[in-house]
């Protein structure tokens, strides 16, 4: 209890203790171990800023914080003198509830910590677990005192008061007000509740919207299972059917042509036993669900069919990228027979690792290349038109970036070229999440043509007219940070003067550079974790990054886990990297880092992911919202970013246009650790500078370093951090 409890080592022998002179108390010492826990759980919250005080900062609105303060230090505090003070609770009691106080104090930090609660609840998680400790004490429900807590503040609290007599209630009203609002995260957090009277609604709801869940359920051989082989919903049965084949999750993605009759399981199952059958009749099917989902419908199966597109798309790609040393006719030999629709969906699938050389090259044989000549006729609009204008946003912005968005346009006539390029702008406030904006902002800084420049701009200024007369907040706030962005990234001013005017007019913090002093600890430490996997990559990968620790400038601890480097001169830098054991042991490498980092307070802010965008999701989950550097190599897509920016608004992301290589990340670690060990800002312009002068001499890594996208030239990102930061001030209003 902070500076209110002091042990009495006497009350060991003696079995008892006595009230001390106003509000200080003597406790035994055998529970003076909970009061102990529950004051670092305290501390960890007040210091999570960076600054050890008595001042817990949550926001920017300092009534918040004072509220988030006075909550977690003051009223903490008096219920653990509350505690000590009744005389009508015996020990146990009163373990059980000092106990479920740091329960509910570390459940906080720890979920504050992952951007998996909302910091500002701190006072309804106290008040409640106030409410609920009172009404137990007395014999009565705890259930009414959940009704104002989201499921994230109450699920653990609730399991504290497990022997209560309204346990059960609590329970279904927390899962029940949550369920349907989290249908994407909800399976996992459902098996608990199949006794729940609303189960077999949940399944089929998340049935409707991601069947693969429910798939991988229905083939489990748990509990859950069994409530989902019961379920009487048609779409929840038909997965139950797809389920009994040995190529299920192949199947999946077809269920709206299975539940239509158009085809069957039987059929299904000769097709995907060939790789290029396969994909051949996921791209004519995803046409089709295309043309569904453009005329107001809502296929099940698309999510589905575009994410098993994607593997099978990847799986090309790396075939074709790793032959970038032999001839043409060896390298794209896997895509020979390929249509040029079949080549579309290659090339936008394949955005976070197609190389520059695999997607056009002198020889006409990229990917691009051969989809233009294939057609026939010869005409880009009449290929969109045939694949519903599905991502096409996303198809012109890679064109902008491997510049052949030129060769592309002209490709039709004039005119439509204008009507593709208005389309492109048009209606970015009705999609679904920012996906298509933050295309159309990346491709941005890649268009040359100043006609064509000219011509967006006007578009941008057409649209946010459209949608200022409609009085569409959101449609205002893409287009006007479009305009913002599109005037600041086509002036001609220097990249530092350039970033320094985004910044302001977009009412951000710096872009280009990040403060040394944001990057410390309260002790002076900048702490970094690194993500290695245990595929043959990741081990290379790893090996290689060792070589970059000398051992008269670094000191290399290692453990069954995972290796700690630190800094021997400069200024103080530690380095955690888990080792890249044999897949699974790699995750349960990472998970055991993290849980190491949680439990010693320690909040990395520098994050870099080494290893493959298939393993992207592993990283993402164990990013804290300390990062203020990320290093994502090429698994900056949009939906990455996002997660990224979500877990830490401030973060600065460096990616890669296509998929990375040790010989460009080492450098970019490499001059990271020397601005760090030196105590300077990270300036990204000049370290992008020096890289780049660096590079220059070698034509091979100076290509692959020029698809490296640093923080203040990352507009997909800065488009998203500004994006929620007017709408997080919108909600202030």
């Amino acid at each position: 209890m902070r500076k209110f409890l002091i042990i009495l080592l006497l009350a060991a022998f003696q079995g008892n203790w006595t009230h001390a002179q106003g509000n200080h108390i003597q406790i035994p010492i055998s529970r003076q171990g909970f009061h102990d826990n529950i004051d670092k759980e305290q501390a960890a919250a007040a210091k999570f800023d960076g600054k050890a005080d008595d001042f817990v900062k949550v926001s920017d609105d300092q009534t918040i914080n004072l509220q988030v303060t006075n909550a977690l230090l003051k009223d903490v505090d008096n219920m653990q003198l509350e505690i000590e003070r009744d005389s009508a609770l015996d020990h146990r009691l009163k373990v059980k509830y000092l106990s479920g106080l740091y329960v509910t104090l570390k459940d906080y930090n720890q979920k504050r910590a992952h951007r998996k609660i909302e910091p500002e609840e701190a006072p309804a998680i106290i008040q409640a677990y106030r409410n609920m400790m009172h009404a137990d004490i007395k014999g009565k429900s705890i259930a009414p005192y959940v009704k104002s807590l989201s499921f994230d503040a109450s699920e653990r609290i609730i399991e504290i008061f497990h022997d209560n007599p309204g346990y059960k209630d609590a329970r279904g009203e927390v899962f029940g007000k949550y369920a349907f609002n989290n249908l994407e995260n909800i399976m996992p957090k459902l098996a608990g509740y199949l006794d729940y009277s609303g189960t077999d609604s949940i399944v089929a709801a998340v049935a409707r919207k991601y069947p693969n869940q429910i798939l991988t359920y229905a083939t489990s051989y748990t509990a859950m299972a069994n409530v989902i082989k019961r379920n009487q919903d048609p779409i929840v049965q038909q997965i139950v059917r797809i389920g009994q084949s040995t190529e299920s999750t192949r199947i999946l993605p077809f269920i709206d042509e299975l539940l239509a009759g158009t085809t069957t399981i039987d059929k299904l199952e000769k097709i995907v036993d060939n790789d290029y059958q396969y994909y051949k009749q996921m791209v004519k099917s995803t046409i089709a669900l295309q043309k569904l989902k453009n005329e107001g419908q809502n296929p099940f199966g698309l999510k589905a069919m575009n994410e098993n597109m994607q593997a099978k798309s990847l799986l090309y790609i790396r075939n074709v990228n790793d032959l970038h040393e032999e001839g043409a006719a060896v390298r794209f030999r896997i895509v020979k027979d390929f249509t040029p629709e079949e080549l579309y969906y290659l090339i936008i699938n394949g955005q976070e690792e197609l190389y520059t050389s695999s997607y056009t090259n002198h020889n006409n044989a990229g990917l691009y290349d051969q989809m233009m000549l294939r057609m026939k006729p010869p005409r880009g609009d009449s290929l969109l038109l045939k694949v519903n204008f599905d991502r096409f946003r996303k198809f012109i912005a890679m064109a902008a970036g491997f510049n052949t968005l030129d060769n592309f346009l002209k490709s039709m006539a004039p005119e439509n070229a204008n009507y593709l390029m208005q389309k492109y702008m048009q209606n970015l406030e009705k999609t679904e999440d920012l996906e298509d904006a933050v295309d159309v902002a990346n491709s941005f800084g890649s268009i040359r043509d100043p006609k064509l420049l000219d011509f967006l701009r006007e578009e941008v200024k057409k649209n946010l007219s459209y949608v200022k007369r409609h009085s569409d907040r959101r449609g205002i706030v893409i287009y006007q940070l479009l305009s913002s962005l599109f005037d600041t990234e086509t002036n001609k001013e220097n990249d530092s003067s350039k970033a320094s005017d985004m910044a302001t007019q977009l009412q951000l913090p710096p872009i280009n550079y990040v403060s040394f002093n944001t990057l410390q600890s309260d002790s002076g430490m900048v702490y970094q974790q690194v993500f290695f996997y245990g595929d043959k990559d990741g081990q290379e990968s790893y090996s290689s990054f060792m070589t970059n620790f000398p051992s008269s400038e670094w000191r290399v601890n290692k453990n069954k886990y995972w290796t700690t480097i630190t800094s021997l001169k400069g200024k103080p830098v530690t380095i955690y990297a888990n080792l890249p054991i044999d897949e699974p042991g790699d995750k349960d490498a990472i998970q055991r880092l993290s849980e190491y980092l949680d439990e010693n307070d320690i909040h990395p802010t520098v994050f870099i992911h080494r290893g493959h965008s298939y393993h992207i999701n592993t990283t993402l989950d164990n990013l804290q919202s300390s990062a203020k550097i990320v290093v994502l190599g090429s698994c900056g897509g949009y939906h990455n970013l996002a997660t990224v920016l979500e877990k830490s608004p401030e973060a600065h992301i460096i990616s890669s246009k296509q998929v990375g290589t040790r010989f460009v990340n080492e450098p970019i670690i490499h001059s990271l650790e020397d601005v760090v060990r030196a105590g300077k800002n990270v300036d990204w312009v000049v370290m992008w500078a020096q890289l780049a002068k660096k590079f220059a001499p070698d034509a091979r890594n100076r290509e692959l370093f020029s698809d490296y996208v640093p923080p203040h030239k990352n507009l997909g990102a800065i488009f998203i951090k500004a994006y929620r930061q007017i709408m997080k001030d919108d909600k202030k209003k």
